[in-house]
């Protein structure tokens, strides 16, 4: 495993798709800092590449992975004695390992500059580290779900169309799913006295599917890489700035911090299945 990681990690310094990946995440930090409004907590824009970087993952994994089947990489490591699982999870750390680092820059660019330029680190400590946890799990989900692809299918074009595919249609599906799971209750009327926020009215919303559907939804959305990943982007955090100016409500909030508890339980169960339901059927892949 050791020499396969080696291999692989060498094997990047060559890669083109290495350092696209690389200069796209700090494209995209730059582009960020410049297109947002600067009058908002750093909070809000710290962690939004992990809305999109599934997209750049499907693309490095399926192109990374997908050269070892065109170029015969794979039965030469068979040839000299490496295990399938090795190999299988070889590719799959080192896809994770370029994932996570290139969230990480992102990340450190927009900590670093945007200190800077933007309102100041309101969440508790302990908000933001559940959340970088959170989106090293919606990485390793991502990368679980194309390594397997790639390594199931021989065809790299083929493995790259399918990845990119899979991303599209989970991020249709979560828009889709997160408007179910988002639907209110009720219809609230509220106004504004002296900053302080006043209900005029609320009625019951005609448009609500019910409770039962409504759980349902929030409960495959927490499933899906993408629909975390928005929940992360959208989150209700408690900040003092959005308490104090009365956002959102206190069961929003509670609601909001829950869901981001409970990501990890569903990310390791993700992982778990893919990468077990993966290891199997690489071992049982016919290689050319």
């Amino acid at each position: 495993m050791i020499k396969l990681l080696r291999a692989g990690i060498f094997r990047l310094r060559k890669e083109s798709i290495f350092w696209l990946f690389l200069l796209a995440t700090i494209l995209i930090a730059v582009c960020r800092i410049l297109i947002s409004s600067h009058d908002i907590p750093l909070d809000k824009v710290l962690y939004d590449n992990i809305t999109y970087i599934g997209l750049f993952i499907a693309m490095f994994v399926s192109i990374f992975v997908g050269k070892e089947h065109s170029e015969g990489i794979i039965r030469n490591k068979i040839i000299v004695g490496h295990s399938r699982i090795s190999i299988y999870l070889s590719n799959l750390i080192i896809s994770i390992i370029v994932s996570v680092l290139c969230e990480l820059i992102y990340m450190t660019i927009m900590f670093l500059i945007g200190s800077y330029i933007y309102k100041p680190l309101q969440m508790p400590i302990s908000q933001l580290l559940i959340i970088i946890l959170n989106s090293i799990l919606i990485i390793i989900t991502y990368c679980s779900i194309y390594n397997l692809i790639s390594m199931k299918c021989s065809e790299i074009t083929v493995s790259v169309v399918i990845c990119v595919v899979i991303f599209a249609i989970m991020f249709v599906a979560e828009i889709l799913i997160g408007e179910t799971a988002n639907k209110p209750k009720y219809i609230t009327s509220a106004s504004w006295d002296n900053g302080v926020r006043i209900i005029l009215s609320q009625e019951p919303n005609p448009n609500y599917p019910g409770d039962n559907i409504v759980n349902l939804a929030k409960n495959i959305n927490l499933l899906l890489p993408q629909g975390q990943a928005n929940l992360i982007t959208n989150s209700k955090l408690m900040t003092s700035e959005e308490i104090s100016e009365q956002l959102y409500t206190k069961e929003e909030i509670e609601e909001s911090i829950k869901s981001l508890y409970q990501m990890p339980i569903y990310s390791i169960i993700l992982i778990s299945v893919i990468n077990i339901s993966g290891l199997y059927l690489f071992s049982k892949k016919e290689l050319k």
